[in-house]
């Protein structure tokens, strides 16, 4: 695999959760960028407003300790992207169809990101950014 080290990517709150949950299909694909972010192959971000969402996802499938185990070990693996009242803003005057999906985008462009991995890549079609699933990310940078 070429070194991507320098490559700022946007990981989006599904891929999260297919990773922490094991969700299969999905979790290989997703577990592998995590690993990438580890070894620092890649610099992987999540936005903060992911973080919330996560907790709470987790917190009623799971104990909350469990749920705060896994928001520490997802944040020792990646940054934690701002959102600030500028990437508010941005997503509001967008306009996109789903608002979340709007916060990441912008999230991802204010913290200087390349690329946002999801698997609701068709949602982000006014992007001017890459926006690939896990699995299209690992072929592509392979």
């Amino acid at each position: 695999m070429r070194d991507m080290s320098n490559k700022k990517v946007l990981i989006d709150t599904n891929v999260c959760l297919d990773a922490i949950l094991k969700r299969t299909p999905f979790a290989m694909d997703a577990l592998r960028v995590f690993e990438l972010s580890e070894v620092n192959k890649i610099n992987g971000f999540v936005s903060s407003h992911c973080i919330d969402t996560l907790f709470y996802i987790l917190n009623q499938t799971t104990s909350k300790e469990s749920s705060y185990l896994a928001i520490e070990a997802l944040r020792e693996l990646v940054e934690i992207a701002p959102v600030n009242q500028s990437i508010i803003d941005a997503s509001i005057s967008a306009k996109w169809t789903d608002f979340e999906d709007a916060i990441t985008y912008y999230t991802a462009l204010g913290s200087g990101c390349d690329t946002v991995i999801t698997r609701n890549a068709k949602d982000f079609k006014q992007a001017k950014i890459d926006i690939c699933t896990p699995e299209e990310f690992l072929e592509k940078y392979n």
